[in-house]
């Protein structure tokens, strides 16, 4: 029997995940390093999955995927995990989490203005509607954290405005990701599996370009690290491995840009936690912003 709102409930679940995963990576990569972070991070998550799908289905590889499976996939994997990843990374450490956190939002926006002509999937009024709450309430609760942002523009990774820049293609590239799960996924393959083939892509693509950059080595000397390690391992489990199969799941049963939307909450989630584990500061402006962005969120499900 099928589960009612199972879509719109995988997605908030990837929403969780996302916000506990982006807590623990914080932690993790301000011990390790961003760029090391992110290669490890991915490299542990397709050992979880290759168990998972072993353990689920008797197999280490979907050898049942289609070519246009395995092929929509993969570039999706590689565009999502690795442009897409890159992107949002640099613009965390230019920007600051909050404002890296509020231009990442804006993928929705990029998802639904290419699932309408690659995927026929024309959002309706209260999807829009329902879209444009969730925005405005993650925008509005974001923007209100507290930040000692000065000499910003002077970072060493670039300019505020290549933080921008570079946020704003990190949205794209989760948003074709996106999309081009959905094209993966019509071909009948399982959330798990199709999971698989993504990660698998994108380890490939990052370590070819860890060899190339001379990264390997000093990759795998941060794990002496413990603590990191740990944080890493805890943030790979709840960010590429849970987050990611939920986010899959959602696909499967509802709509590319109604699914970023309330994915797109994870942002605003992530802003709770901290206040716990990080201490960051929630105002009021906050709190006002999820209740609009919880709003949007009941819309989308009455759509």
């Amino acid at each position: 029997m099928a589960i009612r709102y199972a879509g719109e409930l995988a997605a908030l679940g990837t929403a969780v995940c996302f916000a506990s995963g982006s807590n623990l990576f914080t932690a993790a990569g301000r011990r390790m390093g961003s760029h090391v972070m992110n290669r490890l991070r991915i490299t542990v998550a397709l050992v979880l999955l290759t168990l998972a799908l072993r353990a689920t289905t008797g197999a280490w590889w979907p050898t049942w995927a289609t070519p246009t499976a395995l092929i929509a996939l993969s570039v999706s994997g590689m565009i999502g995990f690795v442009f897409g990843d890159a992107g949002n990374f640099r613009a965390m450490v230019i920007l600051g989490a909050g404002r890296a956190s509020l231009l990442a939002a804006t993928a929705p926006l990029f998802t639904t203005a290419l699932a309408w002509p690659i995927l026929h999937q024309k959002p309706g009024p209260l999807a829009l509607a329902g879209m444009l709450l969730v925005f405005f309430g993650v925008g509005l609760a974001i923007t209100s954290r507290s930040r000692k942002q000065a000499g910003q523009a002077d970072h060493k990774e670039g300019s505020e405005r290549d933080g921008i820049i570079a946020g704003l293609l990190g949205a794209f590239g989760q948003a074709t990701g996106m999309v081009l799960s959905k094209i993966g996924l019509r071909t009948g393959i399982d959330p798990l599996p199709a999971t698989v083939v993504r990660v698998t892509a994108a380890v490939i693509t990052i370590w070819i370009i860890a060899m190339m950059q001379r990264e390997v080595k000093h990759t795998f000397r941060a794990m002496k690290d413990g603590r990191a390690t740990a944080f890493m391992v805890g943030g790979a489990f709840m960010g590429p491995f849970l987050g990611v199969t939920l986010a899959l799941t959602a696909l499967h049963y509802i709509e590319a840009g109604v699914s970023a939307s309330i994915t797109a909450l994870s942002p605003l989630l992530a802003m709770t936690l901290a206040v716990r584990f990080h201490g960051e500061r929630l105002t009021w402006r906050a709190l006002i912003g999820a209740v609009i962005a919880i709003s949007g969120v009941v819309l989308l499900f009455k759509r």
